[in-house]
């Protein structure tokens, strides 16, 4: 979302206009699944994928008569057979896949493009939902959005009654997918739920933090770094920052803390160290990391009146990182980044192999068993 977001800022003050193109359906193995999207702009720029690479130049095609109409399409792709090879497209995959494409027109359509804006901008700070007709037998309805907080379900500025049953039949297991609705206009829906992309906040700019914050950028992560040095915490060290805040030593930096934050510890100095984790433990944060060995981390705790026998201490994860071996400034910040996302995602850490082979072990036992 950020990369497309920043892309349709671009296009907007150049007075570009561009082609969303979201999956709303699949069967059977895509590249990618329900709810990825891309958007191309006018002048050819790509951003997002759908595929690995060869969709987006067939949906280029698209892009001119999807922006002369201003109506939004679905483009069907099946490769399910060899046909996918014969007209070039080769992906090696074995599925078909849905693709809706709505025009981004800034100057011609501002309302819809107004809609699109806020959509991708509030989708960067809190969890939304979504609701696109994608299909209807009234053309003019095709690409309308209802955004909706989840956290409020405020449905007033949804038109039709039947698909507000429908969303509130579906929102407790709510998932990317199409829904048909029917009635007069004959309705199809796509549902689509959005989380904010990880706030990566990182006390302490030192240089192994420089491999951290590219990873995580690469990533499409938001990125602040703090430090109470200003020798350490500019853009020249950071230039993909997002946020550099530089503090007072010995003072907890003012920063919004919150369940989308996952915090890493390393000013590679104790008592800074402790103010902040300090500071920072009562909050609502997903994650919190401290660098170096768990021996400095308990002394950290057992040295600290606040700390020492606080009932968080459990969320701290120390030593940070997974254990892949790492030796290098790059492959340590590979490992937290990857323990971050086990947090973030809800994986495992383990192997796919051993994964997939428990459960083809688990089904071979159901079968012998029957």
């Amino acid at each position: 979302m950020i990369t497309i977001h920043k892309e349709l800022q671009r296009c907007k003050q150049s007075g570009l206009r561009g082609v969303i193109g979201t999956i709303i359906s699949t069967e059977g193995s895509t590249y990618q699944k329900t709810g990825a999207k891309c958007f191309i702009a006018e002048d050819g720029n790509v951003t997002g994928l759908l595929s690995g690479g060869c969709v987006e130049g067939d949906i280029k095609e698209y892009v001119h008569e999807v922006l002369a109409s201003g109506l939004p399409t679905i483009v069907h792709y099946d490769f399910q057979d060899d046909g996918d090879i014969i007209w070039g497209l080769g992906l090696g995959c074995n599925g078909k896949m849905e693709i809706f494409l709505e025009p981004y027109r800034p100057c011609e359509d501002e309302g819809r493009a107004a809609i699109i804006d806020s959509y991708f901008s509030s989708a960067l700070m809190k969890p939304l939902h979504s609701i696109t007709i994608v299909e209807s037998n009234e053309k003019s309805l095709l690409g309308t959005k209802w955004i909706i907080d989840p956290a409020d379900k405020e449905f007033s500025k949804i038109l039709y009654e039947e698909v507000v049953h429908d969303y509130i039949r579906q929102c407790n297991t709510f998932k990317n997918g199409l829904s048909y609705i029917g009635g007069e206009l004959d309705l199809h829906v796509f549902y689509e739920s959005t989380t904010p992309s990880p706030h990566l906040v990182i006390y302490g700019a030192g240089p192994d933090a420089v491999p951290l914050v590219r990873i995580a950028k690469t990533l499409n992560w938001h990125v602040s770094v703090l430090d109470y040095r200003p020798a350490y915490a500019n853009q020249e060290n950071f230039p993909d920052s997002d946020q550099l805040i530089v503090y007072p030593s010995g003072k907890v930096p003012d920063i919004e803390i919150n369940k989308n934050s996952y915090v890493i510890l390393m000013t590679h100095n104790f008592l800074q160290d402790q103010i902040i984790l300090e500071g920072i433990l009562e909050t609502e944060s997903a994650y919190i990391g401290l660098l170096g060995p768990r021996k400095r981390t308990d002394e950290l705790i057992d040295t600290s009146k606040s700390l020492a026998g606080n009932s968080k201490l459990h969320h701290i994860h120390s030593p940070i990182g997974l254990d892949i071996g790492s030796q290098t400034p790059e492959e340590i910040a590979l490992s937290i980044l990857a323990e971050i996302m086990v947090a973030y995602r809800g994986g495992t850490g383990s192997r796919l192999s051993e994964v997939k082979g428990q459960r083809l072990e688990k089904e071979c036992d159901v079968l012998l068993k029957t």
